[in-house]
């Protein structure tokens, strides 16, 4: 018995693969699952170059985003606050008005320029009356229109930069929804480039598929060695792209330096990894969707 196996098995040729797929054993990889993993690799790496941006702008905009404030200044002696203030407090989504004396603005000035070449005095006397506006989450697109006119009305000052800092708060909340969406997009796309690489290769193994249901394999011991390459191709390609992401964040190293702002990609690598394998594993899910009874479609 043991003579004839042998001599069957010396006339099987070296090319033919007998072993049946299934379980956790993975097909062969071919040049489709290459360019497959090179083109979702492309497309995360182009994800990761998306959210870094995100990443860098959110530095330098500051942690001040989440509690954002515009300070009005009043010129000394106009004998107007309580006025300003009231009209102030009267524009719609300002949520509070704090005063700031002069006494308080010449305090904060010491402790932050040590030496200024002036008594307290004569800080009191050059600086403003300021007012500390607080601002509500909905912005509408007259707010800091409102406050100019309002403070315009009494010979008041607004902080210009600080509204500019505020309309990049919220663009930024706003891009934040679009790389959601565009990472949403890309996945999907990325999730049918798999899709129809693994489709390929369960053709081309179809004779195999049918003949491990024919002998009663479930379904998804038969779908589970797709998944599992999607789930490979994904995740390699997610661990390929970030590793591309470390020549853009050391070329720019130098210039996010100035802007105060260090990137940091290792907080990638797992929504990158784990992202692609499971874009990857949707991808063989779908293209093994018809593998639902005895007969595979060839």
């Amino acid at each position: 018995m043991a003579d004839a196996v042998s001599r069957i098995e010396q006339d099987i040729p070296e090319q033919l693969h007998p072993r049946l797929p299934g379980g956790f054993h993975l097909p062969p990889f071919g040049i489709h699952q290459f360019l497959a993993l090179i083109i979702v690799c492309v497309s995360l790496w182009a994800l990761g170059v998306l959210w870094l941006g995100m990443q860098a702008a959110g530095q330098w905009v500051g942690s001040w985003q989440q509690d954002i404030h515009i300070h009005v200044y009043l010129p000394a002696g106009s004998g107007r606050g309580d006025e300003l203030k009231m009209a102030l407090q009267a524009v719609p989504n300002v949520t509070g008005v704090r005063e700031i004396s002069a006494e308080e603005a010449a305090s904060w000035m010491r402790s932050w320029l040590n030496d200024v070449g002036l008594s307290n005095k004569d800080m009191v006397s050059r600086l403003p009356l300021t007012f500390e506006l607080s601002l509500g989450e909905d912005e509408s697109g007259f707010l800091f229109a409102d406050i100019r006119d309002a403070a315009e009305r009494f010979g008041a000052r607004v902080n210009e930069e600080e509204v500019n800092l505020a309309r990049v708060h919220h663009w930024l909340s706003q891009l934040g929804y679009l790389a959601w969406f565009a990472s949403l997009v890309l996945a999907l796309a990325m999730a049918l480039i798999i899709s129809n690489t693994l489709r390929m290769t369960l053709l081309a193994r179809a004779d195999e598929v049918h003949l491990m249901r024919l002998l009663g394999a479930r379904e998804w011991f038969v779908r589970m060695p797709f998944i599992l390459e999607g789930a490979l191709i994904g995740a390699g390609a997610g661990f390929l792209g970030w590793l591309l992401l470390w020549p853009l964040v050391w070329g720019t190293y130098d210039w996010f330096s100035l802007l105060h702002v260090a990137l940091n990609a290792w907080l990638l690598l797992f929504p990158l990894a784990c992202g692609g394998a499971l874009v990857g594993a949707l991808g063989a899910v779908i293209a093994t969707a018809r593998i639902v009874s005895n007969d595979t479609p060839t």
